[in-house]
């Protein structure tokens, strides 16, 4: 069994890389900013060997960094460098080591992006929690591409999230009150790679979060079609955050909201929608594998009810991993 999570302090922090290739002059003020936050940070695992595909290695040298980096006792944290691609490829290396971390104490892994690979092996796998959260080089473009805060790890895990600001996109989710399940998903391109395969995830008693990057809304609407499509795609309710650009125009939003409520009227499960998350100006953090509650705000007033949805992830001080 697990370590709760809560045993941790959460400020031994490793940078690691496992996807497209990252410039290497900028790692000292990435680290920096991560030190003034009170983490004690380790590059030891942030190597790069570009292969010819851009990645930062090989395919085999990069799951072997990774795994090693798992396993290593005196690392709380894995902060993701960057995204990119190449993080699917190492899911077969990832496996085979399987029996060797679910003997070890869970440890938190921050990222996104491509490493949704990462997170749903962690999560569906192991049973492990993670950071849905910004890449640490995002930090490099504060107050202009990126303005989300640093997460802080240890307060997320001892305070919990909450959201209120989560908009009901269909009439399942504007008329049920309360709705929880564990929490999985991330970049919608690196869900959709698993479906049916042997790494597509059990979406029973889930709450999928999906967002992406240069989608045209023409390709969301087929990506979204494909959901329609699926067989046993029985999750309890879908999140869908940013697909618009970071410097989008107002019929951009309005385009991308009009495909994701398109299909939110066809879907005959409770659909939200929080354009806070994903590659935009704000990624605000989530708790992969474990629970979240959508509320809906009760009030005897009818004009006192919010047209939004409540999104809480409770503390993890009684957490059971």
């Amino acid at each position: 069994m697990n370590t709760p999570a809560t045993n941790r302090q959460y400020k031994n922090l490793a940078l690691i890389a496992c996807s497209t290739q990252f410039e290497p002059s900028q790692v000292p003020q990435v680290t920096a900013i991560l030190a003034q936050h009170g983490y004690q940070v380790s590059c030891h695992y942030l190597q790069q060997n570009i292969s010819d595909l851009g990645y930062v290695d090989t395919d085999q040298a990069r799951a072997h960094n990774l795994i090693k980096a798992l396993l290593d006792p005196t690392i709380d944290v894995l902060w993701f460098y960057r995204g990119g691609g190449g993080a699917l490829n190492l899911l077969p290396y990832l496996h085979r080591y399987k029996q060797q971390l679910l003997a070890i104490p869970e440890k938190m892994i921050v990222g996104f992006s491509d490493v949704t690979a990462i997170h749903g092996f962690l999560n569906n796998e192991l049973g492990w929690r993670s950071i849905h959260g910004v890449n640490a080089n995002n930090h490099l473009e504060m107050d202009s591409a990126n303005q989300q805060p640093l997460p802080n790890i240890a307060a997320l895990i001892t305070e919990g999230i909450e959201y209120n600001n989560v908009l009901p996109l269909n009439v399942l989710a504007q008329q049920t009150a309360s709705i929880s399940g564990m929490l999985i998903g991330g970049n919608h391109t690196l869900v959709a790679a698993t479906f049916g395969t042997h790494y597509q995830p059990d979406f029973k008693d889930k709450v999928l979060i999906l967002e992406d990057i240069g989608v045209t809304f023409r390709q969301l609407d087929r990506y979204l079609q494909q959901l329609l499509f699926l067989k046993d795609f029985n999750v309890t309710a879908i999140i869908f955050g940013q697909y618009y650009s970071t410097e989008p125009t107002d019929q951009e939003r309005i385009m991308y909201k009009t495909v994701l409520q398109r299909f939110a009227e066809q879907y005959d499960k409770p659909v939200y929608y929080l354009p806070f998350f994903g590659h935009g100006k704000y990624n605000q953090p989530f708790i992969l594998g474990e629970t979240v509650t959508l509320q809906r705000n009760i009030e005897s007033v009818e004009l006192d009810a919010s047209e939004y949805i409540t999104l809480r992830q409770t503390p993890l001080n009684n957490a059971d991993h």
